[in-house]
């Protein structure tokens, strides 16, 4: 699922040159205080248990094998701040493309979210060094309602129970999509090619991810 879009991405990514894009800082201004939420769990789905974060570093084009648990939603995070070329990491797993960007990136993703393909090797294509990171839902901010969060490239989230909408604007030159996946639901909520401002129905618990590399966004829950 997660590399149906993939196509999508490599036709825009083509104009996507400029070498100041691809970081996925976040800047939260919040209006209601962030609560710590559970990972969704039910009998038909394994319950995300804690798990010790991996990391890899490298230096241009290199390969690792992955240790995460097959049975356990990985939050992917790479970081090539020198990078200045076409950067792309793949994987054995269900979402074999994880990032497809041009120059310095810095931004988050996940993996395992087809259980039967569990991510077992990663390959990474880029030019400078490099540090790749895959941690549990822990590791990700939390989309409260009422808070305004801001940021700028690839970026996952956890939406709280009581969530029932995102409000989400974007400005881009390029392709910016936005996924959500629970127990209930895995689908592509908004796939387009430049600015956009939209209110999507996204149900917590639940994760948001937002990709589009070039793309500075916000997300406005309610």
């Amino acid at each position: 699922m997660r590399r149906a879009l993939c196509g999508f991405l490599v036709l825009v990514l083509v104009s996507g040159c400029g070498s100041s894009t691809g970081y996925g800082t976040i800047v939260t201004s919040a209006s209601a205080p962030v609560a710590p939420v559970a990972p969704p769990s039910t009998s038909a789905a394994p319950v995300l248990k804690d798990v010790p974060p991996e990391t890899h570093t490298g230096k241009g084009d290199g390969e690792f094998a992955s240790t995460w648990p097959a049975d356990q939603l990985g939050f992917f995070t790479f970081d090539c701040p020198k990078c200045s070329s076409n950067v792309m990491v793949d994987t054995d797993g269900g979402e074999y493309g994880l990032v497809n960007a041009i120059g310095k990136y810095k931004g988050t993703t996940w993996l395992n979210t087809e259980p039967d393909r569990p991510t077992t090797k990663v390959t990474v294509h880029a030019n400078a060094a490099w540090t790749a990171t895959i941690a549990d839902y822990r590791s990700l901010p939390v989309a409260s309602a009422g808070a305004t969060a801001s940021g700028k490239g690839d970026a996952v989230f956890r939406v709280p129970e009581g969530v029932r909408t995102v409000a989400f604007t974007a400005k881009t030159r390029g392709n910016v999509a936005v996924w959500v996946h629970s127990e209930k639901v895995r689908d592509l909520l908004v796939n387009e090619i430049g600015d956009l401002s939209k209110t999507v129905e996204v149900v917590g618990p639940a994760y948001l991810l937002v990709e589009g590399y070039e793309a500075s966004w916000t997300i406005t829950p309610s």
